[in-house]
């Protein structure tokens, strides 16, 4: 059976940790099998969370800084394959030296050479190197391979000498260090290189995108389509990190439509504070007048709730207070032909031959570019519902706070954490006011 990839671009901590929950239950139950978190944090917070909640990283953009990899000491040699055609960043933190570690570059200068630096810990967040002498050159010639996983050994002996060999080829030893005292590995890439571990396999596991882009989210289709043969026979699942209820009882009814309708390009969840969605929604009914008008959006953008704090507060409320959260839409799928919010959409893998987006803006390229050149409508399933939490102009006057712990306690009763107390995270929150 085709595989189930969810795909979040993460990540906020505070809006975030509901959906992780609800993630985790639905592959605990088999419904999802692999969990792709691709790093767009803004935060250094934010990143570090995102760092420790989400599995080893597989991927990370030419321009991602260094990442913990594993470790390395006398008696278990660092290991990993790595796909990368050139520069190559091996940063080592010996133990008993905290001011300082050492940077070995394999295949820098157009894979020609290799160097190692000794440098103070504070340029670990930089790549400028400019002004520093190496403390070891030799000239490895094609020491990296582009077509093949690169085999990468750092070992120690029993006095702490580090040697490093790719694919079975010896690039140095240093007999003037000593790390016996163990140490961290960190790795990276750079000057144009991707670079990726083959070996990471982990069902949850983190995508680290090139930092300080305005609308980074190209990154990650342009992954997935140069990957084609990988992909193709996968489903995928996109989710905004503010997805703060999740039917998980009705997303393999989901998955299983968006599987058996390939004419549709992607089709979207019934989402909860959704422009296009709250106006179907009121067109059948579910949403009361009192509750407030919701009008279709003018080509299926903006509008009054995608601008207003409080419709959106009252919209939430509604839905929160509803003994029965699904909101029906007029028929059981509905054919859309404009552009819509993506806060929580479905795609077939191969139709990533159409979907390496250049940089811009993905939800109109997935809603209306794409489907209008192919020919494809897009969809919204009734039957399947998420909530969205907001929208960045809904930001002005909403109570996310109050939103969050209110959709918290519905989490709990959904997935029987009814009887256990509130999350320890809730009480940090509040304490630190964030």
């Amino acid at each position: 059976m085709a595989p189930v990839i969810l795909v979040t671009f993460a990540g906020r901590q505070k809006r975030m940790e509901i959906l992780t929950e609800y993630v985790r239950r639905a592959m605990d139950l088999g419904i999802i099998d692999e969990w792709h978190l691709w790093d767009f944090t803004r935060s250094p917070e934010d990143h570090d969370w995102v760092t420790r909640e989400f599995g080893p990283v597989r991927y990370m953009g030419s321009k991602a800084p260094y990442q913990l990899k594993g470790t390395v000491t006398p008696f278990s040699s660092f290991r990993t394959d790595a796909a990368i055609s050139n520069d190559l960043h091996i940063a080592v933190l010996p133990n008993d030296d905290p001011a300082h570690y050492f940077e070995i570059v394999v295949g820098g200068w157009n894979n020609k050479h290799s160097v190692v630096r000794k440098l103070p810990r504070s340029d670990l967040e930089s790549f400028e190197r400019a002004d520093t002498t190496p403390i070891w050159s030799r000239s490895t010639p094609g020491a990296l391979s582009p077509g093949v996983p690169n085999e990468v050994v750092l070992n120690l002996d029993a006095e702490g000498v580090p040697a490093l060999s790719v694919n079975g080829v010896a690039i140095g030893r240093w007999p003037e260090l000593d790390w016996r005292s163990e140490a961290s590995v960190m790795v990276r890439g750079g000057w144009g290189a991707d670079l990726e571990f083959s070996d990471v396999t982990a069902r949850t596991r983190r995508y680290v995108g090139n930092p300080n882009e305005t609308l980074p989210y190209w990154q990650a289709y342009d992954y997935y389509a140069k990957r084609l043969r990988d992909f193709s026979n996968a489903v995928f699942l996109k989710c905004d990190d503010d997805i703060v209820y999740l039917d998980v009882e009705k997303l393999d009814d989901f998955i299983e439509f968006r599987r058996t309708n390939p004419h549709y390009f992607v089709i979207s969840a019934n989402v909860v504070n959704n422009g296009v969605c709250a106006y179907l929604q009121q067109a059948a009914g579910s949403i009361p007048d009192a509750v407030g008008h919701f009008e279709h959006p003018p080509g299926g953008f903006g509008g009054s709730l995608w601008q207003s704090a409080e419709r959106a507060d009252r919209l939430h409320d509604f839905f929160l207070q509803a003994d029965d959260k699904h909101l029906p839409l007029p028929t059981a799928v509905v054919e859309w032909r404009e552009r819509q919010s993506i806060n929580f959409i479905a795609w077939l893998g191969k139709d990533l031959v159409h979907m390496a987006l250049p940089k811009g803006d993905d939800e109109h390229a997935l809603t209306v570019d794409l489907p209008t050149f192919l020919g494809r409508p897009t969809a919204i399933y009734s039957d399947f519902t998420v909530s969205h939490l907001s929208f960045g102009p809904q930001e002005r006057g909403l109570d996310v706070d109050r939103l969050i712990h209110a959709y918290d306690a519905l989490m709990r009763d959904r997935l029987h954490h009814k009887d256990e107390p509130a999350y320890p995270r809730l009480e940090r929150m509040a304490a630190s006011g964030r």
